[in-house]
């Protein structure tokens, strides 16, 4: 499985929000299956800004396989758990 260019915005724009930072770029990610929601996929992602610089929170997507469009980006931050609204 790949990320769809859609599901990479998704996540760049969160990291801009809670890095804030203006150019951050997915630089790496894993992928691992959900064993509680069969349907989703937990995707982490490496974030990076400034080009080179290692972002200090890394963002999260879950992907909702039946429908990627649902898939959603998430971030804890100090145990706060941050996405961004619809």
């Amino acid at each position: 499985m790949e990320l769809l260019k859609s599901e990479i915005k998704k996540a760049v724009r969160l990291a801009n929000k809670v890095n804030k930072c203006k150019d951050a770029t997915v630089t790496a990610y894993s992928i691992s299956r959900n064993k509680d929601l069969p349907d989703f996929y937990d995707v982490t992602c490496e974030i990076c800004h400034d080009y080179a610089t290692r972002a200090e929170n890394d963002v999260m997507i879950s992907v909702f396989m039946p429908d990627r469009r649902m898939s959603f980006a998430y971030a804890i931050i100090d145990g706060d758990y941050v996405r961004l609204g619809r």
